[in-house]
């Protein structure tokens, strides 16, 4: 059972995620007496709820999401296709966890994805119901033969060991351990996937991630999108890491658009203190830098409709209308 919160984290959290930003001075100290006063932690959810700030700020919300939808909608009816997206690590983590899921509002999805357990590639075909979807038990890579570490959390399993002198000063990730191995022949993404365009490529594949697009030099030429899971530390003994990935990318011409969905976790201390405190992993989006007016317009639907991007999902639709 997770601990209650201090009033403090309480009402800071209030204050975050009602108006987006920390307690002005002297907050805190209001809002205990007055939750003290009254008995009702809920006074301060009202409070900030019926502020003209929050009022204000959930009026640009929803303008925002209206604007979104109609970039959205306009982009995928240039588009005039199906988006085609490529899932490498494509297990079912649950409904709607797909980062591409987003785009099921405007549109059915052709979607091809790769993973070498097939028990989990069977789950997702239970739980999917779309015409669209083909499911591949491979491990993708260079080619070449390596060992596949399993892990007690299955989605961690990586072609990579796990670095246990690393991962055991933090709590999570303490917890992982390598229940069985088996060799897998992996496959270049360029030798199994079918030509066409590749609006969005997604890869989550435990610190392989740069083995893949190392070998996916043709497949990024006609790829609008990647997104793409990273390490900032190596949670995998011998693993690419950020910068690297990065590098890669940019000399086949994408650019960092933003880092999103941050993993962290805490280290393991005397105390138990539980806090955030380190960095280990995120979701880097990069888009390619292209005058290609289909592609252009493929990451103009993406923006809106994956990553709510209304100002560049305008840009992209502005220089698409002037080719």
């Amino acid at each position: 059972m997770a601990a209650a919160l201090s009033p403090e984290a309480f009402i800071t959290g209030l204050y975050q995620n009602c108006l987006g930003r920390l307690p002005e001075p002297g907050a805190v100290s209001f809002w205990t007496e007055v939750m003290q006063q009254q008995g009702d932690a809920t006074v301060v959810l009202a409070g900030l709820m019926g502020s003209e700030e929050y009022i204000k700020r959930a009026s640009i919300v929803s303008d925002s999401g209206a604007k979104l939808v109609s970039l959205a909608s306009t982009a995928f009816a240039r588009l005039n296709r199906r988006p085609r997206v490529v899932d490498i690590g494509a297990q079912l983590m649950g409904p709607g966890s797909h980062p591409y899921d987003p785009l099921r509002r405007f549109s059915k999805l052709e979607v091809i994805g790769f993973d070498p357990l097939e028990n989990r590639l069977s789950e997702r075909y239970d739980a999917e119901d779309d015409d669209g979807l083909t499911l591949l038990p491979y491990a993708i890579g260079d080619g070449e033969i390596y060992t596949l570490h399993i892990n007690n959390n299955d989605a961690t399993s990586s072609l990579y060991p796990l670095n246990q002198k690393h991962n055991e000063r933090f709590t999570e990730l303490a917890a992982f351990r390598t229940i069985r191995t088996e060799q897998v022949k992996t496959h270049r993404l360029d030798d199994v996937l079918a030509e066409g365009a590749v609006d969005f490529l997604k890869l989550d594949i435990q610190g392989a991630e740069l083995m893949v697009l190392r070998s996916a030099l043709k497949t990024l030429e006609r790829t609008a999108v990647v997104h793409c899971e990273v390490e900032f530390s190596p949670i995998y003994d011998g693993q690419p890491l950020y910068p690297e990935i990065q590098a890669f990318l940019n000399s086949q011409g994408f650019e960092l658009i933003d880092l999103l969905w941050s993993g962290k976790d805490y280290y393991n201390t005397p105390s138990g203190n539980v806090a955030p405190d380190r960095l280990l992993w995120a979701d880097a989006v990069f888009f390619k830098q292209t005058n290609n007016v289909d592609v252009m317009i493929s990451q103009a639907l993406i923006s809106a409709a994956i990553y709510g991007k209304p100002t560049l999902a305008e840009h992209l639709l502005t220089m698409a209308s002037a080719k």
